[in-house]
């Protein structure tokens, strides 16, 4: 159930996202990822780079998908100030677009634990999308 409600949420703050426009999505190239793990269809991939600046790190997440299929992609760094406590979202990147989709959020900087999770798959069916995160 609590998956479920952490779907609706998390789509509906998709299509909020979507309607402030493509300005949300930091730009990548491909020829900048190097992920660390690949990407099923409906299921994203989450992993964390270096900033090209040298300056912090930078959370990407790919998910694939059919080409016509409506696909929402969310990907967010996390930290943890303190072991146990909890994980605060740092920064965040959404992108809601036709078939498969890679993005990336702006760089952080920070000494404390990080986790980048991605939550992807169809727009439309917030029930079928996942979330996949780091160690």
């Amino acid at each position: 159930m609590i998956s479920r409600i952490a779907g609706l949420v998390v789509g509906t703050a998709a299509v909020l996202a979507a309607a402030a426009g493509p300005a949300l999505a930091a730009p990548t190239t491909p020829e900048a990822v190097k992920p660390s793990c690949l990407a099923a269809l409906n299921r994203p991939c989450a992993w964390q780079q270096p900033n090209t600046t040298g300056a912090g790190i930078i959370g990407s997440a790919r998910v694939d998908a059919v080409d016509d299929q409506l696909t929402m992609l969310r990907v967010e760094v996390k930290i943890q100030r303190a072991w146990g406590s909890p994980w605060q979202t740092v920064a965040s990147s959404t992108m809601i677009r036709s078939g498969s989709i890679l993005l990336s959020t702006p760089a952080v900087v920070t000494d404390y634990r990080t986790m980048i999770c991605a939550t992807g798959g169809p727009a439309e069916s917030a029930e079928q999308q996942v979330t996949t995160c780091t160690r």
